[in-house]
């Protein structure tokens, strides 16, 4: 017995599967998540309370680098920050540990950090309770 075998479906015939809505939402989902996980990769380390920001830094010559730095911190704590300075090659050109006691709850400074030779940046960092 013979049977007839119908023509393939063309593709305006075929049912749409998906679309460009699943698409939208699966981006979307993935961006929150992206998100998400840098918020919680840049807080990693980081003491409850404590944020440290550099504001500015220049570099007035090949022996010294001058830093405007923030510190914020809970007004009974005491906290001890790192404060760096790096050569063209990422190495350490001069470094500092600066005090912010207890009583104030946000530290604006600026300081000069003489260096072992032209530095190129400059960071505050390792801010921890002591």
């Amino acid at each position: 017995m013979a049977t007839s075998a119908s023509p393939a479906p063309t593709a305006s015939e075929r049912p749409r599967r998906g679309g460009r809505l699943g698409y939208v939402v699966i981006g979307v989902l993935t961006a929150l998540l992206a998100l998400g996980w840098t918020a919680v990769l840049a807080n990693v380390g980081q003491p409850a309370g404590i944020a440290a920001q550099t504001v500015a830094f220049s570099i007035p010559n090949d022996s010294s680098v001058q830093i405007r730095y923030q510190v914020a911190k809970p007004k009974d704590t005491e906290v001890r920050c790192a404060v760096y300075a790096f050569g063209d090659d990422f190495g350490v050109v001069a470094h500092k540990e600066i005090t912010v006691p207890p009583g104030a709850e946000k530290l604006s400074r600026t300081d000069t950090l003489q260096t072992s030779r032209r530095a190129v940046s400059a960071r505050i960092t390792e801010c921890r309770k002591i």
